[in-house]
């Protein structure tokens, strides 16, 4: 635009021209551009500078370092319908520009970083807050819990030596199982305390006798539930894992098998060579639900107690040792987990 504003001089020093009677005609010339005139067919009239290529359907035009700006006349003066006016290209302002929107760029970049630390710190405050309660919570449980629920299950265990009668007694089975349920939300609760830390020692297991304990372990539930136990356990299945891991799968899927199969149910359990499942009668779980409550403190039915964190260790488990776990539901039918390890 200031290219056309300074050619605007050329037009009336032109018209003179055309005007003028003299036998020498100078053409008009500026010290700020170089400028030429062509007729209504673009043949080259005359000027101080000949473009090596023209584009008079263009008002601008840039080739290298050399703008070019198109004007049309009229009348035509001299015959010249278009006048050409080259310039130089002044790359300061436009490298000045660039560096300006760097610096701006740099400066908003930094402010807008800032300006987001302050508001994560602010937002996220509460749930750091929050995060730091729940882990005091789960470290004095822990510690709360240790102490009466081993004293419990040993004097449980005390009365059944001295009085053999209370064996069968219900109120003693009550208490048995309630403890059980405690001790199995104990051990949960450490596992997260200790996730990050524990110490693992893998060794070749025997899987069958150590499943059949375990059930041992789960008898006083299935009697006081009326459960029925079912099982296909083949023998000597042997598994590379840490003792404690494969307890800890177990009774947590065992343990949600009891929790959510109503009385007089069914639990089948089955292990062989590939695999481990654990398939029950009970309330199922939603469709969409399946892959959520392998999360953290997620469950799919509030019916019944529990943090929702038996699958979630399940599967942290599981996925420390590479192994698959599958899950097939369906709602008011039951649940069938199965722990894979052969691929």
């Amino acid at each position: 635009m200031l290219l056309k504003a300074q050619s605007s001089s050329l037009i009336p020093k032109l018209k003179e021209l055309h005007r003028s009677q003299d036998n020498e005609l100078i053409y008009p010339q500026s010290p700020k551009y170089k400028s030429a005139i062509y007729d209504i067919d673009t043949n080259y009239i005359f000027g101080d500078f000949k473009p090596k290529t023209l584009y008079l359907d263009r008002e601008y035009y840039q080739e290298e370092n050399m703008l070019y700006a198109v004007i049309k006349v009229y009348p035509y003066y001299l015959g010249a319908a278009f006048i050409v006016i080259q310039k130089d290209i002044n790359y300061e302002p436009i490298h000045a520009m660039e560096a300006r929107l760097i610096v701006t760029f740099i400066i908003a970049t930094i402010f807008i970083s800032l300006i987001a630390y302050w508001l994560g710190n602010l937002f996220l405050s509460p749930i750091r807050q929050s995060i730091t309660l729940l882990d005091n919570f789960i470290k004095d449980t822990t510690h709360e819990l240790n102490t009466p629920l081993s004293t419990i299950l040993a004097n449980a265990e005390l009365l059944k030596s001295f009085h053999p009668e209370l064996e069968k007694s219900n109120e003693l089975r009550r208490i048995e199982t309630a403890t059980k349920r405690l001790s199995r939300i104990y051990d949960d609760l450490a596992y997260i305390r200790l996730n990050h830390k524990r110490h693992t020692h893998v060794e070749k297991l025997n899987i069958s006798a150590l499943l059949k304990e375990r059930l041992d372990y789960f008898d006083t539930v299935a009697v006081a539930k009326q459960i029925s136990f079912t099982h296909k356990i083949d023998e000597n299945i042997y598994l590379h894992i840490d003792k404690e891991d494969i307890i800890r799968i177990i009774d947590n899927l065992l343990g949600n098998a009891f929790k959510y199969t109503m009385i007089k149910g069914q639990i089948d359990v089955t292990l062989n060579e590939l695999y481990l499942s654990i398939k029950d009668n009970g309330i199922g779980i939603n469709k969409d639900a399946k892959k959520e409550v392998l999360k953290r403190f997620v469950r799919d039915n509030s019916s019944e107690g529990g943090f929702g964190l038996g699958l979630s260790i399940v599967a942290d488990i599981v996925k420390h040792y590479n192994f698959d776990i599958e899950i097939q539901s369906e709602l008011n039918k039951g649940t069938k987990v199965s722990i894979i390890w052969a691929k």
